[in-house]
């Protein structure tokens, strides 16, 4: 399995940063590792950043970690998950499979569609006409002290793990 070039930039920058530091410097900030692969099945994820999926656009699945997931009006997808951001399918877009947030919302617009499901754990589902989503809509939320305990756990789960770890698995060494 070869890793992504982008990945292994910023790894080496972000293991070569404590080097450049002098005494009495101030601590170094804390890196945010972006990164991004397109797989050649016309997949996409991010990490850290938002995915916009742009009007004319057919993407078979969209996944932001860290970021918001943003079907333009005229966009085409299969399936959409967001890890900690939102999921948000702007009016005249399109989501064939289901849409899904973790530790965010899902947001359809008045005029947009999703043919599966409308997930938001640790969030809130906001849909503007009920027939836009075909499937099951389903939130799961539940605060104590203005706090969402959902939304907690999935913060913890991830938080243990940092850096980057897209993997596109068509991208084998042969």
């Amino acid at each position: 399995m070869r890793s992504s070039s982008i990945a292994t930039l910023a790894l080496g920058l972000a293991l070569a940063t404590p080097a450049f530091a002098e005494d009495g410097a101030k601590p170094p900030q804390k890196w945010k590792v972006v990164c991004a692969t397109q797989s050649k099945d016309g997949s996409r994820a991010v990490q850290g950043t938002d995915l916009i999926i742009e009007a004319g656009e057919k993407v078979k699945d969209g996944v932001a970690v860290e970021g918001n997931v943003i079907i333009r009006k005229g966009a085409v997808v299969e399936d959409v998950v967001a890890i900690r951001g939102r999921v948000i399918v702007e009016a005249g877009a399109r989501v064939t499979g289901s849409a899904v947030s973790l530790g965010g919302e899902v947001r359809v617009h008045k005029g947009a569609a999703v043919d599966g499901d409308a997930i938001a754990l640790g969030g809130k589902l906001k849909v503007d006409q009920d027939e836009a989503v075909k499937g099951d809509k389903v939130s799961l939320s539940f605060e104590i002290g203005g706090r969402d305990i959902v939304r907690g756990f999935i913060e913890d789960a991830l938080d243990e793990e940092t850096g980057c770890h897209i993997v596109d698995e068509s991208d084998k060494d042969v």
